[in-house]
């Protein structure tokens, strides 16, 4: 299962050719969806000001992750995993904080769940999601924390058809649950009516806020859509809270009514 949950993230999670010192090339984006898309992704939110934390479970999938940014694409970076000590943690914090040049934080998950704040960054990605959604959130809030003045936009990566699409029906399972528990019962037909729907990942990706399908094409993001996704006025948020904000290449699926925070949710 977790070999699965690898080939999701990147091939190159089982060969690294790199590792053994040869140069990066272009082969470590093309051969992985999900970098791809942040290949296009990324330069639009750095070029618009934002900073960006990434989240993984995978030391691997950092690693990878850390050549494509610092060494193919030359982004001044920070990264935070379970091998981190104490003290070079709070230095990177503080140099990702204060320094306006660094504009990217690698993070695992669990490792980076607790005690960090990291509210100069204003974009989550989740490259892959934990069996247990609340990890998520826990990530989730290092930029949504007190003191965080912008609205935070998390975006949640996930390839349809594939393992991830189980995961995501468990940890979703596990959240209606929750909330059954919560409100004594009252979202017990709604829990039912999700569970019967055609397409659970459309359902899943997610009911916190919007899920852009991506119908394919030659461009993995066209210059429009990339303008939908970093649009941050509050005219945005509006068109987003009445299921308005569609692009080209994309379809709103389910909308949350409002709030400062908002995931876009991407498949």
């Amino acid at each position: 299962m977790m070999q699965l949950r690898l080939v999701c993230n990147s091939p190159h999670s089982f060969y690294n050719p790199w590792l053994s010192g040869e140069p990066v090339d272009e082969t470590l984006v093309s051969s992985s969806g999900k970098i791809l898309l942040l290949d296009r992704l990324l330069p639009g939110l750095f070029g618009r000001g934002h900073k960006v934390l990434i989240f993984s479970q995978f030391k691997t999938s950092l690693d990878i992750l850390e050549d494509y940014a610092r060494d193919l694409r030359g982004w001044k970076l920070c990264r935070i995993d379970g091998s981190v000590s104490q003290v070079e943690r709070r230095d990177q914090i503080q140099r990702f904080n204060e320094d306006p040049e660094c504009k990217l934080f690698l993070l695992s998950t669990r490792a980076g769940g607790q005690g960090i704040n990291l509210t100069s960054a204003d974009t989550v990605i989740l490259f892959d999601s934990d069996w247990n959604p609340q990890q998520d959130l826990q990530a989730q809030d290092r930029a949504h924390r007190i003191g965080q003045t912008r609205p935070v936009v998390v975006f949640r990566l996930a390839t349809k058809g594939t393992v991830e699409e189980k995961l995501l029906l468990d940890a979703d399972a596990k959240r209606r649950l929750e909330k059954i528990v919560i409100k004594k019962g009252g979202l017990t037909q709604k829990a039912n009516n999700s569970a019967s729907s055609e397409d659970p990942l459309k359902d899943l990706l997610l009911k916190d806020g919007e899920t852009y399908n991506y119908s394919g094409g030659d461009d993995i993001l066209s210059e429009e859509d990339l303008d939908i996704l970093c649009d941050r006025s509050d005219a945005a948020y509006a068109r987003a809270s009445q299921g308005l904000g569609n692009a080209k290449l994309f379809k709103v699926i389910e909308t949350k009514a409002s709030g400062l925070m908002k995931d876009l949710e991407m498949q």
